[in-house]
């Protein structure tokens, strides 16, 4: 991502966080995050990383230790509307590129929900993996082919954005692939405990 595009998204996002919270209470989106727990939870255990961890759905539909927890975001909105909620959680402003190049840590659990990943270089995919620890698990959501937010975005971000995503790297590099409602999601979850029909 340039450095404008950066600019902007972050400027999208602190502006977006003063009503995020309020817009996503709705019973649509309550329901979407219940469903997607049912799935990630169970294997949401020991460190986790959570990437574009926003205001804190991860910590507020799980029981994670507060040392066990990093959540990494590049918007100081979003990270100042987890902090009030969560106020004893490490977090980090950063991007996912600016972050891992100065982390030596090793996690259980790296999470990237809701469209985070699409958002990172293709050529740093490789890198989500390299911080998982032996029998660690990885769930991330990318925007799934022909999807983005486009309530948030002009045009010209959208197609940006698009065209970053690597969506054949994705399906070669990650273990298993399925679509959840506008998303791709990217584990090494075994596949039996996967949803049924929607493979990707």
């Amino acid at each position: 991502m340039s450095g404008s595009e950066q600019e902007r998204v972050e400027a999208i996002y602190d502006e977006f966080a003063k009503t995020y919270d309020e817009h996503y209470s709705a019973k649509e989106f309550q329901e979407e995050d219940q469903e997607l727990f049912k799935i990630a939870s169970p294997w949401i255990r020991g460190k986790v990383l959570d990437l574009g961890c926003g205001t804190g759905l991860s910590l507020h539909y799980n029981e994670i230790a507060k040392e066990d927890y990093l959540g990494i975001d590049p918007s100081a909105g979003m990270l100042e509307k987890l902090k009030a909620k969560f106020p004893d959680y490490n977090t980090v402003q950063a991007t996912f590129e600016q972050w891992v190049k100065t982390n030596d840590q090793k996690f259980d659990t790296v999470l990237g929900l809701y469209g985070a990943p699409s958002y990172f270089e293709s050529t740093s995919y490789q890198q989500i993996l390299d911080l998982l620890a032996p029998k660690g698990h990885y769930f991330l959501m990318f925007y799934k082919p022909g999807y983005f937010p486009a309530h948030i975005y002009t045009p010209e971000d959208i197609a940006a954005a698009k065209a970053r995503i690597d969506y054949d790297k994705i399906n070669q590099l990650f273990e298993n692939t399925f679509i959840f409602t506008s998303y791709l999601v990217a584990t090494n979850i075994p596949s039996q405990y996967l949803p049924i029909g929607n493979r990707a």
